[in-house]
Formats: C-alpha cells, structure tokens, sequence
C-alpha cells in the first residue's frame, strides 16, 4: 500500500488477473480513486491533429490558425484536458516546486508512451526557472520514462508563456535555440516533442520551427500530458 501523492490517503490497490495470475509485476498506484476522478481524460469527440477536447471531431480554431500559416500535417496528442483540477496540479508541481508530483501521472504516460517512437525531444526551462525550481517540469514528467533527447535550448523571455493571454502568446517571437552537441538527431526520420501543457500550440510550433531551420526534414509530431 501506498498513499496518495495529492491528498495523502491510503490507496488500496484492486490485483487485476493478470497480475494475480500471471505474476505481473503489481503497477503502483500514485492518485486515489477520488483524486484521480477530478482530472478528465481527453476521449473522442476531440481536435484530430491536436486532441482538443469538444462537442465534434473537427479541426479546432488553434489548429486552422496553424494551418493558415502554413503548417500541414501536423500531428499532437494529448491525454488530459486542462481542468481546475489539473490547474491546482501545476501550480503545486511548478510554482511550488513539489518534485514528487511528476510521478503522478507516470501510470497514463507509459501507456501512451508505448505508441509513440524515439528520439524524445523535451520542451526546456529557460535557465533563470531551473535555477529558482532547480528541476525541469517537463524533464521531471517524463525523463523516468524515456531517455530524453536535451536538442532544444530555450532563450530568456520577459514573461512567461503562463502568464499571458493567447493573443500575447501567439505573437511571442522564438525562443528556442538548437544545442549542436545534438546535430546527429537532425539524421533521424521522425521526431517526437514532448511537453507539459498545449495551449495554443505556440511553443510546440517554435520547437517544429527550430528543427526545421536546422535543416530536419524529417516527420515532427508531439505529445502533452494537458491540453
């Protein structure tokens, strides 16, 4: 037994046959039954190239503004929406800085991981966060998982993406510089971008824009925990 990473509570694990008979190895648990029903995993109907959650699988508004700039065949998923829930996650997880939370959602993670193929290029906190956190959020969700490719450097800004609204968000200018100690990925015929949060697809675009300015022609997709 264990407890819960968000309330604290003991959580009794129900054994699957499986691991019953089988001798699985027995997952561990990191959310309650009651904590992890306030998060709502993202289920059809949903944006088909960024996994928005809404009333039909039809592009959303984000994803034709992409596409009108130019971007095609693009391809996002996410596995959770973005809820109060998973708000008052990240703002205990990055602004507070409780490291342990990454575990939270490793259970979802490895199983939408399995589909997904390497090389894993995270999205990067800028230096002067990591020297105040001292993690990474993104690398802290997801480096107990996959090996993570650090391909992308990202460059001080004045404000942070959390704290603007969409329309500063879209005109946020690149802030993404490529680590050369990594050139040999440019090689690789598909790539996968992970990040913490999609919100209007901006800082995914700049990493894709990034790549590509390196000279990478090969296929970018990405995956979120939240969108």
């Amino acid at each position: 037994m264990n407890n819960c990473l968000l309330c604290r509570d003991e959580i009794v694990h129900e054994l699957t046959p499986q691991e019953i008979f089988a001798c699985k190895k027995i997952k561990q648990d990191f959310l309650c039954s009651r904590c992890g029903a306030e998060f709502h995993q993202i289920k059809a109907p949903h944006c088909p190239t960024c996994f928005r959650q809404q009333d039909k699988s039809k592009q959303c508004p984000d994803c034709k503004y992409w596409q009108a700039l130019g971007y095609h065949n693009f391809k996002h998923q996410a596995i959770f929406s973005y809820n109060l829930a998973m708000h008052d996650y990240f703002k205990r997880y990055k602004r507070y800085g409780d490291y342990v939370l990454r575990l939270v959602f490793q259970p979802y993670l490895q199983q939408v991981l399995r589909q997904w193929q390497p090389p894993f290029i995270y999205v990067p906190t800028q230096k002067n966060h990591w020297q105040q956190r001292q993690f990474d959020p993104v690398k802290g969700i997801f480096g107990d998982l996959v090996n993570l490719t650090p391909a992308l450097i990202k460059l001080p800004t004045s404000t942070p993406q959390a704290q603007k609204n969409r329309q500063q968000r879209l005109q946020t200018p690149q802030f993404f510089d490529f680590n050369q100690n990594y050139a040999a990925i440019l090689q690789a015929t598909q790539v996968t971008i992970l990040d913490d949060i999609y919100t209007t697809g901006r800082t995914i675009f700049h990493a894709r824009d990034c790549l590509r300015q390196q000279g990478y022609q090969g296929q970018i997709s990405s995956l979120s925990l939240a969108r």
